[in-house]
C-alpha cells in the first residue's frame, strides 16, 4: 500500500476509535494492532492485512477513499482482471533452476521470504513458488515447504470450485499420501484440462495442464474478494497441447 493509502486506514481507524497513534502513513506496531482489533471487532481472522472486504467495512462502503492515493499505474494493475498476485507470478514465468553446483537466487529468496532454511534449488520448490509470490504482495502464505500446506492449515477461503487466480492444491503420487503440487489457477484448456501456472513444473515456471482429477482442494487469501464466481466453465480458454504435467519434483 502506499503512504497515503496508509493514512487513510489510519485515519479511518482513528475515527472508529481503534488508533491513538500518529498519522504519518507507516504500518508499524499501533497500526497493525489497530488494524486486528478493527478485523476482531467485525468476526474477520485477526490478522494485519487490509484486502477489499476489510476496506468496505473501514471506509463503510467508500472503498473509493482508500484507493485515492494510488498511482497511475497502481490504478491500472488494479484494473485488469486477474488478481495482483497472479500478475506476479506471470513475470517468473520462463525462470528455471541452474544446473551443476549454482542455485537460481529468485528461487533462494522465495525460501527466505516463506521462512525456509533451504539454499538450493533442487529442493521441491513448487510451495517455495506459490508463498514467495503471496508474500511480495502483502499475503501471509502458509510458510511451508509442503504443497499440501494450503489444504491442511485450511489456509484462506476454501473454494468449491475454481477461479482464476485460486490457489490449488494437488496430490502427487498418491491421493492419500503426503506429497502434492500448488499453483495458481489462470484458466482452463480445449481438453477439459486445468490451466496452473506453477514452479518447479518440469524445473521452472511455466503453465501446464492439469487433471481436474488431482485437485485437492481450492484456496482464496481470506479478506480479498473473488474475480469471479467460480467454476470450471466459467474459466478463460487457454490453448494448450493437451499433455498433462508429470515432472514436479
Amino acid at each position: 500500500m502506499s503512504k497515503k493509502e496508509i493514512k487513510a486506514i489510519q485515519k479511518a481507524l482513528k475515527a472508529k476509535g481503534f488508533y491513538s497513534g500518529a498519522i504519518d502513513g507507516l504500518c508499524g506496531r499501533l497500526t497493525n494492532r489497530a488494524i486486528i482489533a478493527f478485523k476482531k471487532s467485525i468476526g474477520y481472522r485477526a490478522r494485519a492485512y487490509v484486502g477489499p472486504l476489510t476496506k468496505a467495512a473501514l471506509f463503510d462502503g467508500r472503498v473509493d477513499m482508500v484507493t485515492a492515493g494510488r498511482t497511475k499505474r497502481e490504478k491500472a494493475i488494479a484494473a485488469l482482471d486477474e488478481p495482483k498476485w497472479l500478475q506476479v507470478a506471470r513475470s517468473y514465468l520462463g525462470l528455471r533452476e541452474y544446473k551443476g553446483n549454482r542455485h537460481n537466487p529468485k528461487i533462494l529468496e522465495w525460501w527466505l521470504k516463506i521462512r525456509m532454511p533451504f539454499t538450493d534449488d533442487e529442493t521441491p520448490w513448487c510451495a517455495g513458488f506459490v508463498g514467495g509470490v503471496l508474500e511480495e504482495c502483502g499475503i501471509r502464505s502458509t510458510r511451508s515447504a509442503g504443497a499440501r500446506s494450503y489444504l491442511w492449515q485450511n489456509w484462506g477461503l476454501r473454494l468449491s470450485g475454481p477461479c482464476v487466480g485460486a490457489v490449488v492444491v494437488f496430490w502427487r503420487g498418491s491421493k492419500t499420501g503426503s506429497k502434492g503440487h500448488v499453483g495458481f489457477v489462470v484458466g482452463r484448456d480445449q481438453h477439459g484440462n486445468l490451466m496452473v501456472i506453477g514452479g518447479n513444473q518440469g524445473d521452472a515456471v511455466t503453465i501446464r495442464p492439469f487433471s481436474t482429477d488431482r485437485v485437492l482442494s481450492y484456496h482464496w487469501p481470506e479478506d480479498d474478494i473473488p474475480y469471479s464466481g467460480g467454476g470450471f466453465d466459467s474459466l478463460p480458454l487457454v490453448n494448450s497441447d493437451g499433455t498433462l504435467s508429470t515432472n514436479e519434483a
